[in-house]
C-alpha cells in the first residue's frame, strides 16, 4: 500500500474495515532475549525486534522500542536504567534561567545516542512496508523532566521567566529531535505531553498550546497528540494544537469526545491497558473491543488502540485478540 502520500485519514479508510495502533512497552524484550539498552544501543537488533512484534502483534503501524527520554538523557539528566523497563529521571538539575542559558539544544545527528536511535528508525521505516510510529516527548514533559514537575510548577507562580524560558528551550530540542526522525522515516509521530494534565486550560492554552503547535508545524508528517488522565477540560485546545490524531486515556468517554472531533481529524484509543489487556481475560478483551467499535461505528475517524502503552507483562494473547477482532471489524460507511 502507498501510504506515503496519503493523509492519515486516508490510511486508516482505504480499506473496508478498522485500524489498529499497537502501542507496547517493552513486550518485545522477551522475543530478542535483550536487555532494554542492548536494543536501544544496537540498530539491528532494534530492527529484528520490530520484525518480530510485527510477525507477533500485527497491527497497522510498525514501531521501535520505545525511548522517550532520549533526549532529557542527552541533554545530561542521569537516568534510572532498569534492564525490563523503560528508563526514568533520578534528579532534576534545571532549576534557574542560568541553568536554563547554560544548555544547548542537542544536534540528533552527533550528541549522545541520538545517532543510533535515528539509524534504528531509518532501518525500520525502510525495511518493514508499514508507517513507522513513534513517541517524543513534548516540551513541556520535557521541561517537567529537566526541572521537576514540584520546581516547575511552583516558579510557575514564582518566576514565571524561569518557566517561559525553560519551555522555548525544550521545544526547540523536540522541533530538532523530531525533524530528525522524520526524516529518518518516521510516518507517525506521537507528541506524548502527560505531564500537561497538571495545569489549568489558561496555563495550557499560554504555555503549552503554542510549542505544540510549533513542533507540528516543523514536520511533514502523520501527527498525533496524548495526555494522559482526564483531558476533558483540554479536548478543544488539544484540537487546536493541530494533530492529525488525538489519543485518549482510558478513563476518557469516546463516545462522548468523539463528538467535538473535526471530521478530519483521527480520535485514538482507548481499551484499558492495565485492566484488561494487562490483567483481563481473553474473554474481557473481547467484550470491551468489540464494545468500542460499536459505541463508535458511525465515525470513519476512529481508530483502536490501547489507552495508553501495554504493561511489559501483559499476556501475549489479549494483544493479539485486540487486533484480530479490530482488523476483522467490516465498516459500513
Amino acid at each position: 500500500m502507498d501510504f506515503k502520500n496519503m493523509t492519515l485519514m486516508e490510511y486508516i479508510t482505504s480499506e473496508p474495515r478498522r485500524f489498529f495502533l499497537t502501542d507496547l512497552g517493552t513486550n518485545g524484550l522477551k522475543f530478542v532475549n535483550k536487555k532494554v539498552y542492548e536494543v536501544y544501543e544496537n540498530p539491528e537488533i532494534q530492527f529484528e525486534m520490530a520484525k518480530i512484534l510485527d510477525q507477533e502483534f500485527p497491527g497497522d503501524f510498525v514501531y521501535p522500542l520505545s525511548d522517550g527520554n532520549i533526549i532529557s538523557e542527552t541533554l545530561g539528566v542521569k537516568l534510572l536504567k532498569p534492564d525490563y523497563d523503560f528508563p526514568s529521571p533520578l534528579e532534576h538539575k534545571v532549576l534557574t534561567i542560568e541553568d536554563v542559558r547554560a544548555l544547548k539544544v542537542p544536534d540528533p545527528k552527533k550528541d549522545g545516542r541520538m545517532p543510533t536511535n535515528l539509524k534504528s528508525q531509518n532501518l525500520i521505516a525502510t525495511g518493514i512496508d508499514k508507517p513507522l510510529y513513534v513517541s517524543i516527548f513534548g516540551p513541556f514533559t520535557l521541561a517537567v523532566q529537566l526541572a521537576g514537575a514540584t520546581h516547575l510548577l511552583r516558579e510557575l507562580i514564582k518566576n514565571k521567566d524561569f518557566v517561559v524560558e525553560l519551555l522555548d528551550f525544550t521545544a526547540r530540542c523536540v522541533c530538532t529531535y523530531a525533524k530528525a526522525v522524520v526524516e529518518a522515516g518516521v510516518k507517525y509521530m506521537s507528541i506524548a505531553e502527560p505531564a500537561s494534565v497538571t495545569l489549568s486550560p489558561e496555563n495550557f492554552r499560554e504555555l503549552v498550546l503554542p510549542r505544540l503547535k510549533s513542533v507540528y508545524e516543523s514536520v511533514d508528517c502523520w501527527k498525533q497528540l496524548h495526555i494522559c488522565g482526564d483531558t476533558r477540560k483540554f479536548l478543544p485546545l488539544m484540537i487546536e494544537s493541530g494533530p492529525d490524531a488525538i489519543s485518549l486515556d482510558q478513563i476518557m468517554d469516546l463516545k462522548s469526545a468523539v463528538k467535538i472531533f473535526p471530521d478530519d481529524i483521527v480520535l485514538v484509543g482507548n481499551i484499558d491497558p492495565i485492566d484488561i489487556i494487562g490483567r483481563g481475560s481473553v474473554e474481557d478483551v473481547e467484550r470491551v473491543t468489540y464494545k468500542l467499535l460499536e459505541d463508535l461505528e458511525a465515525y470513519p475517524n476512529y481508530m483502536v488502540a490501547f489507552g495508553c502503552n501495554a504493561p511489559n507483562d501483559a499476556p501475549d494473547e489479549n494483544i493479539k485478540r485486540a487486533i484480530e477482532i479490530t482488523k476483522s471489524y467490516m465498516t459500513k460507511f
